[in-house]
């Protein structure tokens, strides 16, 4: 190729021509050799360096397009550059790079669109709003900024204004699907499920349009939804939309399916992070004497995870365990958040941090294990614990299985009902086994005195058999042998927590297909912890969900002294309660099938005498069963991390389940 201009330039056209073909490999050989015969061609070096952008070899991208920028600092060029500076995982690069975008360009609405996405990557709320507005204005037609800016306010309580920029979205670009998964989301939040199923559907989604066909019991065509949910998570590598929890409900789901989507989620979802370096651990202190522990989540205020953990929290042994808690909860004050600010706990805020600088954060503080108590569910930054902060990272306590995706966590904690060593295989982290339940439990929980029958609602004669569980654990299987169980037991009724109008009505239709009257289900609304469990005192079986079953639920029914049918299935989801009434002392209320489950509850209900002997032998164990001995539970629990740190520190690659001994 020689330097004449005119050849040089029909050659450049020829690279451009490939490159828009997307014939990315065929317009680098062209664009190399334009870049040895005129190496200060802006347009050539420029273009090479957006090849290998798309290329993905972006250390290249960096430096041609830099090069590029030094002969002609245009816009486009610092907006390229700024591109390929996320791609390295270089933040603060990418954000001077696009600020430099719009100084060339004020109206440059993708750079302005991409220092939103940065913004609010760092939880800057304002400023990320800012910049999409920014955006919009520049370009009045841009979908993808409509749809971010829709995100913001809905993540800012801005919901109405939220579902207006979203339909924008929608308007300008019909084929941008995060938009409709945006607004189907808020649907559902917002008790409109029949318009979130149609928008999910629409766009392939049909895992959540499973979870919102549950949450408002739209049962009909359930099976084919939830057949098709799990073949296409099953059959893809993307997973934009999904989140592995409300795949817990779907009918057919096996262990090992579960453990596999959740690492393919992983690895989509949090690629970026999981590609990246990890933090830099500080210097490791020798846990001879202290070990260090620390517990990160947003859930430390009047949640599930601190209705269990009060208790340990409390009576962890300071002298010997150093004990720090990372959140990223929202700021709240009640009463658990005042029994936290009493002890001798320091609680670090990571609220405001990015990812980066919130495990930067951890990590600096030389914990030998850090405890992740979020897991996939919802509201969780698997990103932090993506970067490695700790040398050792356990799951436990807020997602019911495995997380899939090795470096997200080394061992989960479990109990040999939930976990049972012969399930391994089902699990990529290594199980750590308590000696009797995974599940704590705070032994100052208060109950409130006892409500009479009429106060809730519920006939004095009747025999009640209730089930506090969300309706979204509920399906048209279990729910058809409560029925059948109604039906059986004629005066009885069916205690459930109420929800909004659309799925308590669409349950009330559900009971007269199946032949009951819909006045025999009862609906409580929600209360305080204390005067739940004081209500709950008035049931006298309680009935278990399946194949998700209670969790937080069956303890507070155990503790308010009502019996708990369950059935045992195979994901840590469906041993939950099984667990939890084993370690109270009672065996014998754990079935294997549905119809054991209905069998048993059907006897039951049929012998008074037998479910006050029940009733009597729970409030007896309730002060000497592991379960509800909060001392005992965390002595074993930190006898666990001493197995957990001492296994670590001997190096073995393959770890062996840690099956903790009862004392």
């Amino acid at each position: 190729m020689k330097s004449n201009p005119q050849i040089l330039n029909q050659k450049y056209q020829e690279a451009l021509a490939l490159y828009n073909k997307s014939e990315y490999l065929k317009a680098e050989g062209i664009l190399r050799q334009l870049v040895q015969r005129a190496p200060r061609s802006f347009d050539a070096i420029h273009l090479l360096g957006v090849v290998y952008y798309l290329l993905n070899r972006h250390s290249e991208a960096e430096t041609f397009i830099r090069k590029a920028a030094v002969i002609k600092p245009t816009s486009e060029c610092y907006f390229n550059l700024g591109l390929v500076y996320r791609e390295l995982n270089k933040e603060a690069e990418a954000e001077t790079a696009f600020v430099k975008a719009i100084k060339l360009d004020p109206r440059h609405a993708k750079a302005a669109n991409n220092l939103g996405n940065i913004e609010l990557g760092k939880k800057n709320f304002v400023k990320a709003e800012h910049y999409y507005n920014l955006a919009i204005t520049s370009s009045p037609k841009y979908a993808l900024a409509y749809k971010n800016l829709g995100l913001v306010l809905r993540d800012t309580n801005q919901e109405e204004k939220a579902k207006q920029v979203l339909l924008k979205a929608i308007e300008f670009d019909p084929n941008l699907a995060e938009s409709y998964s945006i607004l189907a989301g808020m649907y559902e939040k917002d008790g409109e499920f029949q318009s979130a199923i149609d928008m999910f559907k629409k766009i392939g989604n049909y895992c959540s349009a499973q979870r919102a066909a549950r949450r408002g019991a739209y049962w009909d065509g359930l099976a084919e939804l939830d057949k098709t949910a799990l073949d296409s998570l099953i059959n893809s590598n993307e997973f934009n939309f999904f989140e592995p929890w409300s795949l817990l409900n779907v009918s057919g789901l096996t262990p090992i399916q579960h453990r596999d989507i959740g690492k393919k989620f992983a690895q989509f979802k949090l690629k970026s992070a999981l590609q990246r370096p990890p933090v830099p651990l500080a210097a490791p202190l020798p846990a001879d004497s202290v070990l260090r522990i620390g517990y990160l989540s947003s859930d430390f205020y009047n949640h599930a995870t601190m209705h269990l953990m009060s208790g340990i929290l409390e009576k962890h042994n300071t002298d010997n365990f150093l004990i720090r808690l990372y959140s990223y909860s929202p700021q709240r004050k009640d009463s658990y958040t005042e029994r936290l600010s009493a002890l001798n706990i320091e609680v670090i805020d990571l609220s405001s941090m990015s990812d980066h600088e919130a495990a930067k954060t951890i990590a600096q503080d030389n914990l030998h294990i850090l405890v992740d108590l979020k897991g996939f569910t919802q509201g969780t930054r698997l990103e932090i614990t993506a970067l490695r902060p700790a040398p050792v990272i356990v799951s436990w306590l807020g997602y019911p299985g495995s997380l899939g995706e090795p470096k997200l966590a080394d061992y989960i904690i479990g109990d040999p009902v939930v976990t049972p060593v012969e399930h391994a295989e089902h699990f990529s982290e290594t199980l750590a086994l308590m000696p009797h339940c995974y599940q704590p439990n705070d032994d100052k929980k208060k109950i409130a005195p006892r409500p009479t029958r009429a106060e809730q609602n519920l006939p004095e004669d009747a025999f009640v058999f209730c089930s506090f569980n969300q309706i979204m654990k509920y399906t048209p299987e279990t729910f058809a042998l409560w029925c059948k169980l109604l039906h059986n037991v004629p005066n009885s009724v069916l205690w459930l927590l109420s929800s909004t109008s659309v799925p308590v009505n669409n349950l009330r239709a559900e009971a007269v297909k199946n032949g009951i009257d819909p006045q025999r289900l009862i609906f409580a609304d929600s209360l305080s912890v204390d005067q739940h469990l004081g209500r709950l005192q008035l049931a006298d079986l309680a009935l278990d969900t399946y194949p998700v079953g209670s969790h937080t639920t069956a303890s507070d029914t155990l503790w308010a002294g009502v019996p708990l049918v369950t059935r045992l299935g195979p994901l840590f989801a469906s041993r939950v309660a099984a667990s939890l009434v084993t370690a109270v002392g009672l065996p014998e209320l754990v079935t294997e099938t549905d119809e054991e489950y209905y069998q048993l509850a059907l006897a039951l209900a049929n012998d008074p005498a037998r479910i006050q002997q029940l009733k009597e032998k729970l409030a007896a164990n309730r002060t000497t069963s592991p379960l509800f001995d909060t001392e005992r539970f965390t002595r074993d629990l930190e006898r666990l991390y001493r197995a957990i740190w001492r296994q670590h520190s001997e190096g073995n690659a393959k770890r062996d389940p840690i099956v903790l001994p009862s004392e």
